[in-house]
């Protein structure tokens, strides 16, 4: 089984920094996303260089800091707060017109081509808090991946812990959600999960899928179990075998 375990924030401060690239040093983190209007994204993009067997994708950004496209500031004016800064998760709490998705893609343009400005060669997409799962942003996703050749992408949630109880129904959408983007091109794992619930749930009974992605947040606080794990050797606890690679090996 290939697991490929992904830190999201690369570029959100220094201290998320410093925790990422320790972890990607043990071995226990094999690929990151960078949020290209992160204030420590430019000190992160020094960095890849030490790291050449890790993937580095885009954490497409709608729900924290400025944008990086002023040519779109007054069609993104719904999302933004009296700062000009985007506003946390309104971005599922209003109308998603069409000329708020050209915006979008204009801004999400802006933030691949500025960490490709910084030497990045984007692995692959996912999103920060998840916005890229919002079904009107597949035309927008579709669009990027012709654009620019990235044609991996984090699906939707689908494994979820013993004491979480997702309905028939958003395991349903999650189902189409996941296969549209395989239909529109994309390649991508067949689960996805975070680090902790993957452990817990699977540490004995191997998932029936030979490719998952575990989603890990280092140096956010606090920790948890999450940190405990991505300091241990919890690969070697479980009860089949698995070869934790970057998404270069999806």
């Amino acid at each position: 089984m290939k697991i490929i375990v992904n830190a999201d924030d690369l570029g959100i401060s220094e201290s998320v920094n410093d925790a990422i690239f320790a972890a990607m040093r043990r071995g226990t983190v094999t690929s990151a996303t960078m949020i290209a209007n992160g204030p420590a994204v430019e000190s992160a993009a020094k960095n890849l260089q030490f790291f050449p067997n890790c993937s580095f994708g885009v954490h497409l950004n709608l729900t924290e800091f400025s944008p990086l496209c002023p040519d779109s500031l007054r069609d993104l004016s719904a999302i933004l707060n009296k700062n000009r800064c985007f506003n946390g998760n309104s971005i599922r709490e209003i109308r998603i017109g069409l000329s708020l998705l050209r915006a979008v893609f204009r801004e999400w343009c802006c933030q691949i081509e500025r960490l490709m400005r910084l030497g990045v060669q984007p692995s692959h997409l996912d999103a920060h808090h998840h916005v890229h799962t919002i079904p009107q942003m597949l035309p927008v996703l579709a669009a990027l991946r012709r654009r620019y050749k990235i044609d991996k992408i984090r699906i939707s949630r689908n494994l979820y812990g013993p004491s979480e109880h997702p309905s028939q129904v958003l395991l349903a959408k999650k189902r189409v959600y996941n296969l549209a983007l395989r239909t529109s091109g994309f390649r991508t794992t067949r689960i996805f999960t975070d680090l902790v619930t993957f452990v817990h749930r699977c540490k004995t009974e191997r998932p029936a899928s030979g490719s998952v992605e575990l989603m890990t947040h280092p140096g956010a606080a606090p920790g948890g179990d999450e940190s405990a794990l991505l300091e241990s050797d919890w690969p070697q606890r479980l009860s089949y075998d698995v070869a934790l690679v970057s998404y270069k090996a999806l």
